[in-house]
């Protein structure tokens, strides 16, 4: 089966695919998340084996951070256009960047260089419509096929990675998206927790596993994850928000109605902030 050109194009620039359910957006495979290459080899196998599949290509070791932008209409209420026009007026025009078209939604997703900055990736920030996708976070590209619209994901004209290379983020970007200060702790009252980047780690796996939950297990999943995180939010290390959102965006990635998604991640949080996690450290 031979590879797509889009994938290969990418894979060629280093960017990590993995193959994805073309109507659920859950991984072909258990692990497929982590298992994202750009190995043309790894690659044109897996076209043998789900061959129409759609594709993803995860941020964090394709040193790529993206902005989805969200059209409101059939799949999302929020105009993410409207939004990131008021900020480019305010702050000034974007540097020329690859862009996608969302397959039949009318969205588009902007993709920059991740050179290492903190960012925030819960969903609506820096303003709702849009979302900002870094580290373990994965975002669909062309030549797949929306699971709702059925439209195709393509490169704008002129836009593709191979045309035009990802720019830095801008500054006022990167700055909006800059996580709040740690809160101070007073460790000698409480000589026992966790720290961030664990936590951190924890929050990617859990975004993983709901994204790939299995099929009639997709909510008992989120209800497990979200009790797991909100054990490190009783911590004091994960912020409840970020934690929410980040879950909300798993979870619709996945499939899971909106309203049983935030009714399953509010119930799991609750029960997870109520039994902190607690570690004492070396």
């Amino acid at each position: 089966m031979t590879i797509p050109p889009d994938i290969e194009n990418v894979a060629l620039l280093g960017w990590h695919v993995y193959p994805m359910n073309n109507r659920t957006k859950a991984g072909c495979f258990k692990g497929a998340h982590r298992a994202a290459s750009c190995d043309l080899d790894i690659i044109e196998r897996w076209c043998r084996d789900y061959p129409g599949c759609n594709w993803r290509v995860v941020m964090g070791p394709s040193r790529l951070f993206a902005l989805d932008v969200d059209r409101a209409g059939q799949t999302h209420r929020a105009d993410g256009f409207a939004a990131l026009g008021k900020l480019v007026e305010k702050h000034g025009p974007l540097p020329r960047r690859p862009m996608t078209r969302t397959g039949g939604s009318g969205g588009a997703v902007l993709f920059f260089r991740h050179n290492g900055e903190e960012l925030r990736g819960a969903s609506g920030c820096p303003a709702p419509g849009l979302d900002p996708h870094r580290n373990g976070q994965a975002i669909v590209i062309p030549p797949s096929r929306h699971p709702v619209t059925g439209g195709a994901y393509t490169w704008r004209k002129g836009c593709a990675p191979w045309e035009v290379a990802p720019p830095p983020i801008p500054d006022w970007l990167a700055h909006m998206l800059r996580p709040p200060p740690e809160p101070e702790r007073d460790y000698r009252r409480n000589p026992f927790y966790v720290t961030n980047d664990r936590a951190f780690q924890v929050l990617m796996k859990a975004v993983h596993e709901v994204e790939t939950a299995p099929s009639g297990g997709s909510n008992d999943t989120l209800n497990k994850q979200s009790y797991r995180i909100g054990r490190w939010c009783g911590a004091g290390v994960l912020d409840p928000s970020e934690a929410r959102e980040s879950l909300l965006v798993a979870a619709r990635a996945r499939g899971i109605p909106f309203r049983e998604a935030r009714d399953t991640i509010r119930s799991g949080l609750r029960g997870g902030m109520r039994n902190p996690h607690r570690e004492r450290t070396a």
